[in-house]
């Protein structure tokens, strides 16, 4: 998609449906450098219980969602939206388990398997270019299956989670951090604080934890954990620590003239911020199972 077509589809909540795949490929295609040389390898905010690095808090959220899930040395474990790899390396090096990753972004597939090779972790971690809306896999694939904050780029989320679930093996769990609005929003209250996220960082659209809990019971999970992961620490630090990378990287700028791609994630770094300040958008936590039942007929 020609980045002039990409800034008119992000425009449009019909179009930003309409033409995900192209949309969703473009944005990375134009962001993953700066993820990468700003952020590091994992493309998702961290938790923070004190001072500690952005490396670290990286690392430690990582853990925490491979401790909600179990995950051992002896699962096959689904990483959907796997970016440049940075999870799914930490979590293989963590906890053993086999990692299949699928991402949409051959661009990004290239660098996450040079960073397998480099771990020396190519005999526990298998990248697939694929769709997440159709993925190439079996029913029952996976003992686990976890996101990253990849889910809101899903048009269809009720579609997606129900694709998450059919490759979840029964008696596996499904866990994962993603955007999610508060409940009840107005309209306007959507417009002026979700839209904008939306427009910026390439977002189809957003649910809420509530729609989230209602899309995994209908797919037949059962959910454990829905939440609010400010219970579990200190999330506006992600905002603080990337005021300051900002800072660095446009001093002696002037504001209009910062390459196009900077300037759409500083817009949107600060519309994120603006909606979690307003309490209209919120980083969420799910751990959820398939019961075993449901395979047996009973």
């Amino acid at each position: 998609m020609k980045k002039s077509d990409f800034q008119t589809v992000v425009q449009d909540p019909i179009q930003r449906a309409k033409k995900y795949q192209e949309m969703v490929g473009t944005y990375f295609d134009l962001v993953t450098d700066s993820y990468r040389q700003h952020w590091g390898e994992s493309f998702h905010f961290a938790i923070f219980s004190g001072s500690e690095s952005l490396k670290d808090a990286l690392t430690n959220t990582e853990r925490f969602i491979a401790n909600s899930g179990q995950f051992r040395s002896d699962m096959k474990i689904l990483d959907v939206g796997c970016g440049v790899a940075g999870p799914a390396i930490n979590i293989a090096i963590y906890s053993g388990a086999h990692i299949t990753g699928v991402n949409i972004n051959a661009q990004q597939l290239e660098i996450a398997n040079q960073l397998v090779e480099e771990h020396g972790l190519s005999d526990k971690i298998e990248l697939v270019l694929a769709d997440a809306m159709h993925m190439p896999f079996e029913n029952d694939s996976f003992d686990a299956v976890y996101i990253f904050e990849a889910g809101c780029h899903m048009p269809d989320k009720a579609n997606f989670y129900q694709e998450c679930a059919r490759v979840l093996r029964p008696g596996g769990v499904f866990v994962g951090i993603d955007w999610f609005t508060a409940e009840n929003l107005t309209t306007e209250q959507k417009t002026k604080y979700i839209e904008p996220i939306c427009r910026y960082h390439a977002v189809p659209n957003i649910i809420s934890l509530s729609d989230l809990i209602k899309c995994l019971i209908s797919v037949g999970l059962t959910v454990e954990v829905a939440e609010n992961i400010e219970n579990h620490g200190n999330i506006l630090r992600n905002w603080e620590l990337m005021d300051t990378t900002i800072a660095q990287n446009i001093r002696g700028l002037i504001p209009w003239l910062l390459p196009s791609t900077l300037k759409m994630l500083t817009k949107g770094g600060y519309a994120l911020l603006d909606g979690v300040k307003s309490g209209t958008f919120i980083l969420g936590r799910w751990q959820a199972h398939k019961p075993v039942q449901l395979h047996e007929g009973v």
